[in-house]
């Protein structure tokens, strides 16, 4: 195995043995003491601050923005030695509720699993960590504001200020990022009649409707008859046929070819204010990933026989009408989470110091 991914397991693994005796075994969902609390205002620090990246110019936020869902507004981010990193960057809303938290690797189902990730990756590099280590926890220790922190969030570590702790502060963080008072949450689960407008609602039925079916595939948003969220299933990770035959997906991590070109169906909180679209980023607007899914995965830019061929059977095509389309939109719209976009517990503290 090599030396970075050895770091990486075992700097994951040790965060992960540590984070499951406080948290259920499915999720990295915070808990409610004050050493939590700690952890997740040290883990909001850290992941604001660009002294965590090789170059000191590069934060976790700058590819993962509060206003923008935390996603970047790029078709694909661009990683601390400037190159493009191959995907684009997800929204966090929610992610410590989701089984696939990245577009192609079900190996990695935990947050701190994917903050190491993102910090020690090399091909290509990310947060450019690998390698600067020493210099990196140097830093963190130099501010007389860290060690305090460190020390609150982990009261039992002689010596919090360590990457373990890094990445579980980080985790916690992003644990805690929650996007549920949206109008379409308030219309289903709080009985507010008024939160949609008309035009969202007949989008909502269309959403759901058997043409379009498209609660098949993204399940994190249910038909108002139902009391709860069903469970994820197999189709966390779909083949649209979005995307260029390069990139093969989810088949690069399991070497199955059934496996080509499927990418992780993401949740749609917040969808609104995530653009671009697609694993690639390849879809501007709201309005070309419809049409895209009008023209059962045909649409857009560069397509391809050999991943047309491996779509899903529901990625089939249907017909819309302008204003069929435009109440479709409109619904989706409704999945935004206006507070959560502007929550100060989720805002750079560095804006704001205290």
């Amino acid at each position: 195995m090599p030396v970075l991914g050895a770091v990486i397991i075992t700097v994951a693994s040790s965060v992960i043995m540590h984070s499951q005796r406080h948290t259920p075994a499915s999720h990295d969902v915070p808990g409610s003491d004050d050493a939590t609390h700690a952890m997740i205002d040290l883990g909001r620090w850290l992941f604001y601050d660009p002294r965590l990246s090789a170059n000191e110019h590069i934060a976790c936020a700058s590819c993962h923005r509060q206003e923008l869902g935390f996603s970047d507004g790029h078709a694909t981010p661009v990683g601390v030695t400037g190159m493009p990193l191959p995907r684009n960057a997800p929204g966090l809303f929610n992610s410590a509720e989701l089984p696939a938290l990245t577009w192609a690797d079900p190996a990695r189902t935990r947050l701190a699993q994917q903050v190491a990730h993102a910090l020690f990756a090399t091909q290509p590099p990310e947060m450019g960590a690998a390698g600067n280590e020493r210099a990196i926890l140097e830093r963190l220790r130099a501010d007389p504001a860290y060690p305090p922190r460190f020390a609150a969030a982990f009261p039992a570590d002689a010596d919090p200020v360590a990457w373990p702790r890094v990445i579980e502060a980080l985790a916690a963080f992003a644990g805690s990022l929650s996007a549920r008072d949206t109008p379409y949450d308030r219309a289903v689960y709080q009985g507010d009649d008024d939160a949609m407008t008309p035009e969202a609602r007949r989008g909502m039925a269309l959403f759901f409707s058997p043409g379009l079916a498209c609660g098949r595939c993204h399940v994190d948003i249910v038909p108002p008859d139902r009391a709860t969220p069903p469970r994820w299933s197999d189709l966390a990770y779909l083949a649209t046929g979005a995307g260029r035959s390069a990139d093969r997906g989810l088949a690069q991590i399991t070497g199955d070819p059934s496996d080509a070109y499927r990418f992780r169906v993401p949740p749609l909180r917040n969808v609104a204010v995530t653009a671009p679209y697609m694993h690639d980023g390849s879809l501007p607007t709201l309005d070309a990933v419809v049409r895209f899914y009008e023209s059962g995965g045909r649409a857009g830019a560069g397509a391809e026989p050999e991943r047309l061929a491996a779509r899903h059977p529901l990625v089939a095509g249907f017909v819309l009408s302008d204003d069929e389309r435009r109440d479709l939109i409109a619904f989706l719209h409704a999945l935004t989470d206006e507070r959560a976009l502007r929550a100060p517990e989720f805002a750079d503290p560095f804006a704001a110091p205290e």
